[in-house]
C-alpha cells in the first residue's frame, strides 16, 4: 500500500541535513547514518516478535515457509532516514499480504511493523535526540 507509513518527525532535521550537505563532512554524515540505524534497531526485535506465528498446512502455498518472514525483518539506514523493511520477492513474497491483508484470499491485515513502531516510538525519539545531540556536541568541540 503506497503511502502507508508510520514515522517519527524530528524538528529541525531538514535544517541539519542541509547543513551536513553544506559542510561536506563525510565523517559527520556517516555518524548521522549510524544514529539513524541505531534508532531503528530498537524496533527490529519487537517487529520480529510481532510476526504472526503459523504452521504450514497442506493448503498453504509452496513458497510459504514459517519463520522466513521474521528473519526477513531488516533495518535500512542512510544519513537522511531509517526504515524497517520485511519480505523480499524471492524469500517472503507474502509479506505485504500478511501486513496489509488480502481480502480476496481471506487474509486479514496484521500490521506488526506499525505496532512495533508505536510501542517503541518513545524510545526511538529519546535515543535519536540523545545521539544526535552527542554527535553535534562532538562536532562543535572539535
Amino acid at each position: 500500500m503506497p503511502g502507508s507509513r508510520f514515522s517519527v518527525q524530528v524538528e529541525g532535521l531538514n535544517r541539519l541535513k542541509r547543513t551536513l550537505r553544506q559542510l561536506k563532512d563525510k565523517d559527520l554524515s556517516k555518524r548521522v547514518r549510524e544514529v539513524n540505524k541505531e534508532a531503528a534497531e530498537i524496533v527490529k526485535p519487537d517487529a520480529q516478535r510481532g510476526v504472526p506465528q503459523h504452521t504450514r498446512t497442506p493448503k498453504d502455498s509452496k513458497k510459504y515457509r514459517p519463520g522466513k518472514l521474521a528473519k526477513s525483518v531488516k533495518v535500512v539506514a542512510s544519513a537522511n532516514s531509517a526504515a524497517i523493511k520485511t519480505g523480499t520477492a524471492s524469500r517472503a513474497p507474502y509479506a505485504g499480504a500478511i501486513h496489509f491483508g488480502y481480502p480476496k484470499r481471506g487474509i486479514s491485515p496484521n500490521r506488526f511493523l506499525y505496532r512495533a513502531m508505536a510501542r517503541n516510538s518513545e524510545k526511538v525519539s529519546e535515543t535519536y535526540e540523545r545521539e544526535i545531540s552527542a554527535v553535534l556536541r562532538e562536532k562543535l568541540e572539535s
